[in-house]
């Protein structure tokens, strides 16, 4: 009987706040559980799958669920930019199961994240990399905890070519104070992955802190990045 009420209350609210495919916007029926339409599970699997993980410098290993391009990239905008907050369900998934295979491999003691500067944190008003690095720590049953934080930066990465990323994600990440990672086998979480500066500055001021070991787990990477390619038509 209880279950018959969630779903019924389910149901309901889905009529009143629909939900949307995450890759084209339209509108799902009111009770799926699904987070694609019909139409773009398929080409997800086709399009944007990374098969080949972007390569980082200074990481124990690398991987990445997810291909930066074409409507997976809008995707993230909405979520990073527009805070479109219930992406970070679908992005969280992807991690989640995509860190899952890794478990035995990477025999993880914890989870952490990218920080933003104080600047882009006030403008953006979240870290887009902390809510996602928390819903993969509960579903696998990890400690998440903040160890890293930024100098200031002059502007964003988006606009700068990969010779400008390198140089201006040099020395910008520090441990802080309470990161208690020594010894630890680290999983660090970001965004996207284009030239895997920003991570491995991040990675660098991590093993400073005496990590044993660093792993990077990006939600996405570019196909441009190293390594970070797809085979046409693998699922």
């Amino acid at each position: 009987m209880l279950t018959a009420v969630k779903a019924a209350a389910l149901w309901l609210y889905q009529l009143i706040h629909p939900r949307r495919c995450v890759l084209c916007r339209k509108l799902l029926p009111p009770g799926s559980a699904a987070m694609l339409c019909a139409a773009c599970a398929p080409q997800f699997r086709k399009r944007y799958r990374c098969v080949s993980p972007p390569v980082v410098e200074g990481a124990d290993g690398t991987d990445a669920p997810l291909l930066y391009t074409g409507r997976v990239a809008a995707a993230l905008r909405r979520y990073k930019f527009y805070r479109e907050t219930s992406l970070r369900r679908w992005f969280s998934a992807q991690c989640a199961a995509c860190l899952a295979a890794r478990l035995p491999e990477w025999e993880p003691d914890m989870l952490t994240y990218v920080p933003l500067g104080a600047r882009r944190w006030w403008s953006r008003g979240f870290n887009q990399n902390k809510p996602i690095a928390y819903a993969v720590g509960r579903a696998l049953g990890l400690p998440v905890r903040a160890t890293l934080g930024k100098h200031p930066s002059p502007g964003r990465q988006s606009g700068r070519n990969a010779a400008e990323r390198q140089r201006a994600a040099r020395q910008v990440f520090f441990a802080l104070p309470q990161a208690a990672v020594r010894g630890k086998s680290v999983v660090l979480l970001d965004d996207v992955v284009t030239t895997g500066a920003t991570a491995a500055d991040a990675v660098r001021a991590l093993r400073k802190a005496g990590a044993s070991r660093v792993w990077v787990l990006a939600v996405s990477c570019t196909p441009e990045s190293p390594a970070g390619s797809r085979k046409e038509g693998t699922p």
